[in-house]
């Protein structure tokens, strides 16, 4: 039995009271998760299937779902997150089989985090503390609850609590991979990131993945959040390195 602590004493701190729920039909990947969690004092439910997924998010309210991108189901993995969403909004980590046609072609665009197999405890815990950290769930036992964290530039608002944007105080709809792009390039402002960084640090995408993801995210950001794209304020391009997210765009007046 793998028995290896993911977290150490201070992360345990942070993820306190987590209840996951393992979507997942490969045996072995259930087994490492399990163990991997268990040890560090997650409570764990597993389901196979995405009807018995269904049943038990619709009657139990989870911290944390891991859902196989290769779930072998009468319903694809794509059709499950989506009718997950439809009662849900648990943070989701993707379980992408690199050596999957299926799973690494799979567009998760509902996950909070893509973590490809196979991962490592290191890996895991990167993927758990940055989705975790992301949706406040967790904290110290006994703490008072803290007030949603609001990240701002002029007309700009991203709330980590709500997960929710707007601009100008109009809400506007964001996928969550989009939303964790913003967040990671409003969290790291002026900061050059490269098209491999922002995959890996926002998406949780291992190297080599298929960067042009970036740009296309990047392009469908900017619709939603500039006001002329061929002139960008918020998100800039540096030319033959990548993009950084400028604070002070928001204090441009557009009147």
């Amino acid at each position: 039995m793998l028995t290896t602590k993911v977290f150490n004493d201070f992360e345990l701190r942070e993820v306190l009271n987590v209840d996951v729920l393992v979507i997942e039909d490969d045996e072995d990947y259930l087994e490492i998760l399990r163990a991997l969690l268990k040890s560090d004092n997650f409570k764990i439910d597993y389901v196979k299937t995405a009807i018995e997924a269904l049943a038990k998010i619709k009657n139990y309210s989870y911290n944390l779902v891991f859902l196989s991108a290769s779930l072998n189901d009468t319903s694809s993995s794509k059709t499950l997150l989506d009718r997950i969403r439809e009662v849900s909004l648990v943070p989701i980590i993707a379980l992408v089989d690199i050596e999957s046609e299926e799973g690494s072609n799979l567009v998760l665009e509902g996950a909070d985090y893509d973590l490809q197999k196979p991962f490592t405890p290191r890996r895991l815990r990167a993927a758990v503390t940055a989705v975790l950290r992301r949706t406040e769930v967790g904290g110290l036992e006994n703490s008072d609850p803290v007030l949603p964290e609001t990240l701002t530039s002029g007309s700009l608002a991203l709330s980590l609590g709500r997960l929710e944007v707007t601009i100008n105080q109009k809400k506007i709809s964001l996928s969550a991979r989009e939303f964790s792009m913003l967040q990671f390039l409003m969290t790291n402002p002026n900061r050059v990131f490269t098209r491999e960084e922002l995959a890996a640090q926002a998406w949780g995408w291992a190297k080599g993945g298929e960067m042009r993801a970036v740009d296309s995210a990047i392009k469908r950001l900017r619709a939603k959040i500039e006001v002329d794209t061929r002139r960008p304020r918020f998100i800039l391009t540096e030319r033959s390195m990548g993009y950084r997210f400028n604070p002070a765009g928001g204090l441009h007046s557009d009147n």
